[in-house]
């Protein structure tokens, strides 16, 4: 049976972070956009990358280093427990093993996670893309930027 399940986003946690990722097809340049929120303060982060196998996943691509960098950030501040919020799916169904991870960036992405998984909990939160969410828009924005869009 289907159940519909609202998270209430005023849960206290220690660290809250919105990923998103872009890509560029003229450049073949793919980045990610990040906010964190954390001690009441929002944080932004974006970067872009050249790596043609990793680009040939488009945005992809983007949001996996995304994600990677927001577990990152956990590991370097020593936070405990993080809700992820994104919106392409992969970023929870690849670690959580609900999708097979084929290609060289996904397995990455998922040894990554198996490496931090016990010093971090990270709880991964699906927000609807282009809706409206303000930091996940703010994700989106930061992404295209950073990939020159």
């Amino acid at each position: 049976m289907a159940q519909n399940i609202i998270f209430d986003r005023s849960i206290s946690v220690e660290c809250k972070i919105y990923v998103d990722g872009s890509y560029n097809s003229k450049t073949n340049i793919f980045s990610y956009g990040m906010v964190i929120i954390r001690n009441g303060q929002e944080i932004t982060s974006n970067r872009s990358f050249f790596e043609p196998e990793m680009a040939q996943m488009r945005n992809v691509a983007g949001e996996i280093m995304g994600a990677t960098a927001a577990m990152e950030y956990c590991l370097e501040n020593n936070i405990s427990e993080c809700f992820l919020f994104y919106d392409y799916e992969g970023i929870e169904k690849w670690p959580l093993r609900e999708w097979k991870a084929n290609r060289i960036g996904t397995k990455n992405y998922v040894d990554f996670y198996d490496s931090i998984k016990d010093k971090v909990k990270i709880k991964f939160i699906h927000v609807k893309g282009h809706s409206g969410d303000k930091y996940n828009e703010m994700a989106d924005r930061l992404a295209k930027a950073a990939a020159g869009i």
